[in-house]
């Protein structure tokens, strides 16, 4: 499916509204040496926007568009987050299209949401060492665990934003930005 003007210039709003809580939130927590703690600030508001673009654009490669189009912009601040934003994008989609494609269904919205936050962790953190150096690669491997308690905390906290976001959506239908 191709996406339409609309679908990109919502994909466009939705990215807009990331960055601008990344601005605000990431600073609070770039001081804390834990792998993950920027995506684990930011998931909540991320899970709710994506599961939002998910009800309203409803086709394959809508979390590659977003990540695209924040990540773009974010390019200024690190080439590594444009990486593993459609890194995390790519791999988002490629699950939704594998296990949960029926967008109707608000289990697939929170999953397919919560999924991208759970990936952009061990990508963010990988991408991370390999092209700034931010941990070495040896720590991190000897640290999964680490990764793997923040992927999941990621995870939860994308899916209750993502929760909040498709409970939103009756509202929002009413104002007619989800039709």
């Amino acid at each position: 499916m191709k996406f339409t003007l609309k679908d990109i210039v919502f994909a466009a709003i939705v990215a807009a509204a990331m960055n601008v809580l990344s601005f605000v939130t990431v600073p609070l927590v770039v001081a804390l040496p834990i792998p993950g703690i920027r995506v684990v600030v930011v998931a909540p508001f991320y899970g709710l926007l994506l599961a939002l673009a998910l009800m309203r654009i409803k086709k394959t490669g809508t979390a590659s568009l977003i990540s695209f189009l924040t990540g773009a912009v974010l390019l200024f601040v690190g080439p590594v987050i444009l990486v593993f934003l459609m890194a995390s994008g790519i791999v988002t989609d490629l699950l939704i299209y594998l296990f949960w494609r029926d967008m109707e269904k608000p289990a697939n919205i929170i999953l397919g949401s919560a999924s991208y936050l759970a990936v952009m962790v061990p990508f963010g953190s990988f991408f991370g060492s390999i092209m700034i150096q931010d941990t070495p690669l040896a720590e991190l491997i000897t640290q999964w665990w680490l990764v793997l308690l923040v992927s999941l905390a990621a995870f939860l906290l994308g899916a209750a934003g993502a929760f909040l976001g498709v409970k939103s959506n009756k509202e929002l239908k009413g104002f007619s930005m989800m039709k």
